[in-house]
């Protein structure tokens, strides 16, 4: 991404983009340059796409739209939110977030290695694999589907365990794509199908959203969609993401709170049914709000850098140091090991009480602040980008004699693309999902004599 032909086009498209909100409009120009680094990433992540599978493009992608771009429009366009007010002004925060991110983008792409990407090669093995070995997606799959079946009658100690098991139905049918398989686009659209329902019943989509965005990397490599189809299908997601915005909050009151004697299915048919047919009430003021707060994680760390440290101290290291601590030992050998994520270190960082049934993670920028102030988050940032390309680099070092490795990148990153996820969730999430997949290699090839 460094020195080539397309990283020069992107930063010519960056400066072209930052000229003209410099020339035309009266943005900030430090944010000016933060929404610059967003075109430059989206674009990279839309040219990626059926050309490379790129986890650090969706791990770019969503961090600089959630702490620079909602940001920017929470500041300039979108109305006073009573709620998810920034707490400091713009220039303050830009000052930090911008610089922040450039340092995460640094890390994440710096050429550690030559063989650093998931390119064409690498998915030729997967299909000659995939090939060779047919029912060992439907296998894999298979496992992740009991997986999540069984979790929920398994105390909440085991929950975690098979949260993970049972994002194996995604590598397998990740799998079962890149087969030759007659009925591979129906195995996909089954188990798509049923996390739809989960999450339709549930009324969670948070989750959906995210195994979609990795089905897109594997569906453009399979498809090898051209630009037009892959604008559209991104097209067509953003307007899906705001239907689903849009509705989530009725649809929600409808089945939590409140009794009827229609399915939730049928709830959530007629409300996005009503969306559908005056798509006008997308574009709302309130419906551009929730959107708006759901992109906008900026203002859990505006609030961070508004209490401290002028009425809390910087903790130096503190909750990084107790999440390695917590990430390493299992809760057998460290009962009272803090838990990942919640609403301790929100109250905590951001002076701001939360409802008992409410829980927010501060991000990973936040908490590089609340450590170490503003140029120890941005150092920290780039650790932290610096450390998910080593270990991307060395997944795609050992697929090369592991074939299907690299399509368990979406279940060891699952919580790292999340940009508001803290540390201790993030570095939990990755050091067990990465005992599960050892595990899982290790007992297909040891006990099943199968070759992974």
């Amino acid at each position: 991404m460094f020195i080539s032909g397309r990283s020069i086009g992107l930063l010519a498209i960056g400066l072209a983009v930052f000229a003209y909100f410099q020339l035309f409009t009266g943005l900030y120009y430090v944010s000016a340059i933060g929404v610059a680094l967003f075109a430059c990433i989206f674009i990279k992540f839309v040219q990626d796409l059926g050309k490379r599978i790129e986890v650090r493009d969706l791990i770019a992608f969503l961090a600089i739209l959630q702490w620079v771009l909602g940001p920017v429009l929470a500041y300039n366009v979108l109305p006073y939110d009573e709620l998810y007010w920034m707490d400091v002004p713009e220039p303050v925060y830009m000052a930090y977030m911008v610089p922040a991110c450039l340092a995460l983008v640094l890390g994440l792409y710096f050429p550690l290695s030559e063989d650093r990407l998931v390119a064409a090669e690498d998915i030729e093995k997967v299909k000659i694999y995939a090939n060779q070995n047919p029912y060992i997606g439907y296998l894999i799959a298979g496992v992740g589907i009991a997986a999540g079946l069984v979790s929920k009658y398994l105390p909440a100690s085991l929950g975690f365990l098979f949260f993970l098991l049972s994002g194996m139905q995604f590598v397998g049918v990740y799998l079962i794509l890149f087969s030759d398989s007659k009925i591979k686009w129906l195995a996909f659209a089954g188990v798509m199908g049923m996390v739809i329902f989960a999450a339709v019943l549930q009324g969670m989509f948070g989750e959906l959203v995210l195994w979609m965005m990795f089905a897109l990397l594997v569906i453009s490599f399979v498809l090898k969609i051209p630009m037009a189809g892959k604008i559209a299908i991104i097209s067509f997601g953003m307007f899906i993401v705001m239907l689903l915005q849009s509705t989530k909050q009725e649809y929600r009151m409808a089945t939590w709170y409140a009794e009827s004697d229609k399915s939730n299915q049928e709830l959530f048919k007629e409300i996005a049914l009503s969306r559908l047919m005056e798509p006008s009430k997308l574009f709302e003021t309130e419906p551009l709000q929730n959107v708006g707060a759901r992109l906008n994680q900026g203002w859990i760390i505006a609030r961070i850098m508004g209490h401290m440290p002028e009425k809390y101290d910087f903790v130096r290291g503190e909750t990084i140091e107790t999440a390695i601590y917590a990430g390493l030992l299992p809760r057998v050998l460290a009962p009272t090991k803090a838990k990942a994520g919640g609403r301790a270190n929100f109250e905590r960082f951001t002076g701001t009480e939360l409802p008992e049934s409410t829980s927010m993670d501060i991000s990973l920028v936040g908490e590089g602040f609340a450590n170490y102030g503003a140029f120890g988050g941005v150092v920290f940032l780039l650790i932290i980008g610096l450390f998910y390309n080593t270990i991307i680099i060395k997944v795609i070092a050992i697929s090369k004699n592991h074939p299907s490795l690299v399509l368990w990148l979406p279940i060891m990153f699952f919580q790292v693309i999340k940009a508001e996820t803290d540390f201790a969730t993030v570095f939990n999430h990755f050091t067990k999902a990465a005992l599960v997949t050892y595990m899982v290699f290790w007992g297909m090839n040891k006990v099943l004599k199968i070759h992974m």
